[in-house]
């Protein structure tokens, strides 16, 4: 690609019932850094793990060790 520049690249998403802690809606920023999520409602932070799939973009999220 010419042209690109990762950092200037910022995309944001919203998960419908994504949080995994409270299952409210996600928001999601995906920079040249990675992916962050922060719920809005109960304050969840995590970094979702972005896979492409045939079916298109599935996004998880790895269990914390307690």
């Amino acid at each position: 690609m010419t042209g690109f520049h990762p950092q200037a690249e910022v995309s944001e998403y919203t998960i419908p019932e994504g949080c995994p802690a409270c299952a409210a809606d996600l928001p999601v920023r995906v920079s040249a850094k990675g992916p962050l999520a922060v719920c809005s409602h109960c304050h969840w932070i995590g970094r979702p793990v972005l896979t492409v799939t045939h079916k298109g973009l599935q996004v998880s999220v790895k269990a914390s060790r307690a």
